[in-house]
């Protein structure tokens, strides 16, 4: 075993560190657990089988504990190796790649925060069902003292699962006496490869599940974006989302049968995502066809804005955009495993392009499902096609004015018809004309001739396009925004993500959450000053703010805490002193119980 000691200089103040060769795990795991913030512990290049430890050690957030492969990928980890966090902090964990075959999951976070998995290969050949990353809570935690949070899955490969259990399981901690389940916050998901789950199996063979039935109306602020999934075909749902308050974008699924499904849970932001058939011809399972598709939605007060649907041939569960009914009402049922059927629902601005099927609405699943939708708004889309409907009514359940249609772009060619019913559209609901697309080599784009149409969707935040090009007030129908302006984010390929993919120094926000109905108050109500800053951090209009909040925290741009500070209503000032920080961009962090605001500032001495 090597062991060298590295001085790390910071700006402020001194910090010493060591980095220390391991190969062996119980060393591992001893030296770890005894460890101080700031060090590292590389695990040299070779095989290993059945490399098995168990942390608890607590890094802070300049300071991280590394545990990490020599080379990226130079680390085989094989037989039962695994890797299991229990109430640690502050730890990053790179560069293995397990070939497995154990029945165990691979790397378990038990009451964790703050730990990174980045840069892994994961595989495991067993026929047990198993969780491969699993993040949630301390078993008998009743008082919620070692909650998870702000965990990061990224730059990862998950491959080759034939087995039920999920690539990644988002749970938390319960308390099953008095019903309180409450699933791990502000976890991010992001820049992995999920690719060859198969084949299908009837349930729990999903590529991420976030929460579960029980854990439904718990809030998860989680965000799953810039991720890739190719041939996800074990499950019904290739991502499902279980729990309220997620943000699902700029995602890419490619020739995977089944749906991003909103199976649980109430106000979940879906937006930016890419859907490709890519040709996949239909499967089989169970004596039933399986079909590539869009996204399936049950619960109340989503967001499906700015997706790109190619080339899917699924119908009923698997459309494009598919809204069954459901079996409950949202408040009206307390067997939380439920479809509850889709209300107060805005889909807009996104193109559903070729499809072999489009909108469906209605599917009643043989009479079990009798619960009609309410309040569904569906605007700003373009949907072309050459075959079947662009809008089915399944089951002749037409919703009877329960859908608001405004300004959307349909354009049937072939042998497709408008309605599935023969019904028709006023001119300010549909517009049945072409849309003027292009296709680019990879998707069908707006021109400078397509429609172009005033935004007049109420109370949302619809300012970017699929490209993250702005999108004016006035601006194209469907999810391209015919714009000039530099693109951001294209379709994802395999080396845009994965453990050699390269990482942009992109700005992050810390996790915002979303805003409830109390106690709001408007961001231009609250000044922040001097921006920029050398010594302090001011914040006007005192008596809202303590009133709305409950701490000021500053953060990195990368999304780690530096300070905090606790908000009392007894405070006859608010500020934040920043003397120990180095010059930069940072962002300032209001929250509490019901509101969250971010605000850019600039440290500059």
């Amino acid at each position: 075993m090597k062991n060298f000691i590295l001085i790390l200089l910071l700006t402020f103040p001194l910090t010493l560190m060591s980095q220390v060769y391991v190969d062996d795990p119980e060393d591992l795991e001893d030296l770890v657990n005894a460890a101080s913030p700031g060090d590292i512990f590389i695990v040299e290049d070779g095989n290993y089988n059945d490399f098995e430890s168990t942390f608890t050690a607590i890094g802070n957030a300049t300071a991280p504990i590394t545990i990490k492969a020599e080379t990226i990928g130079g680390v085989l980890l094989t037989g039962e190796s695994q890797f299991v966090l229990k109430k640690a902090a502050h730890i990053i964990i790179e560069g293995f790649v397990f070939d497995a075959e154990g029945d165990e999951t691979l790397i378990k976070l038990e009451g964790c925060n703050n730990i990174r998995i980045t840069r892994n290969v994961f595989e495991l050949a067993t026929t047990e069902s198993i969780k491969w990353v699993f993040v949630g809570g301390i078993w008998n935690d009743d008082n919620f003292q070692f909650t998870s949070h702000d965990n990061r899955i990224d730059h990862n490969i998950f491959q080759n699962k034939t087995t039920p259990g999920h690539y990644i399981t988002i749970d938390g901690t319960s308390n099953e006496d008095e019903e309180d389940y409450r699933q791990s916050q502000c976890d991010r998901i992001d820049h992995n490869y999920f690719k060859n789950n198969s084949p299908r199996a009837s349930n729990e063979k999903e590529s991420i599940r976030i929460g579960w039935s029980e854990m439904s109306m718990s809030s998860g602020y989680t965000t799953v974006e810039h991720n890739l999934f190719e041939d996800c075909d074990g499950d019904p749902e290739i991502v499902s989302v279980k729990s309220c308050d997620n943000i699902i974008r700029h995602n890419t699924f490619r020739k995977s049968y089944g749906t991003l499904s909103l199976r649980h849970g109430n106000r979940n932001r879906i937006e930016g995502n890419y859907f490709f058939g890519g040709g996949k011809p239909n499967g089989t399972f169970d004596g039933s066809t399986i079909y590539t598709g869009g996204i399936r939605i049950y619960g109340t007060d989503h967001l499906i804005i700015n997706n790109y649907m190619e080339g899917l041939q699924g119908t009923k569960w698997d459309a494009p955009i598919a809204l069954t009914q459901g079996d409950a009402i949202d408040g009206s049922s307390t067997n939380l495993s439920k479809h509850f059927r889709a209300e107060r629902v805005t889909i807009a601005y996104n193109t559903l392009a070729n499809n072999t099927h489009g909108i469906e609405i209605g599917f009643d699943n043989n009479g079990n499902y009798n619960k009609a939708l309410s309040d569904i708004t569906i605007a700003h889309n373009v949907v072309t096609g050459s075959e079947n409907s662009l809008v089915k009514y399944v089951d002749g359940n037409t919703q009877n004015g329960a859908i608001t249609w405004i300004n959307n772009v349909m354009y049937p060619t072939g042998s497709a018809t408008l309605t599935s019913d023969g019904s028709s559209f006023a001119s300010t609901e549909v517009n049945v004309t072409d849309p003027n697309l292009i296709f680019d080599g990879t998707s069908w784009r707006a021109t400078s001739t397509s429609p172009v149409l005033e935004n007049n969707i109420i109370g949302w935040e619809i300012n970017q396009d699929i490209d993250g090009q702005v999108r004016p007030l006035t601006s194209t129908v469907g999810a391209d925004h015919f714009s000039t302006d530099l693109v951001q984010y294209l379709p994802l390929t395999p080396d845009d993500v994965g453990p050699n993919a390269y990482e942009a120094n992109e700005e992050l926000t810390p996790c915002l959450l979303s805003v409830g109905e109390e106690n709001l108050l408007e961001k231009s109500a609250i000044k922040i000053y001097p921006n920029p800053t050398n010594s302090i951090i001011n914040i006007d209009n005192h008596n809202a703010v303590a009133n709305a909040f409950t701490k000021i925290s500053l953060w990195t741009i990368d999304g780690r805490l530096l300070l905090e500070k606790k908000i009392d209503r007894t405070d006859t000032t608010l500020d934040l002193e920043v003397n120990g920080i180095a010059n930069g961009i940072y962002f300032i962090q209001l929250s509490g119980k019901h509101q969250l605001i971010s605000e850019k500032i600039v440290i500059q001495k």
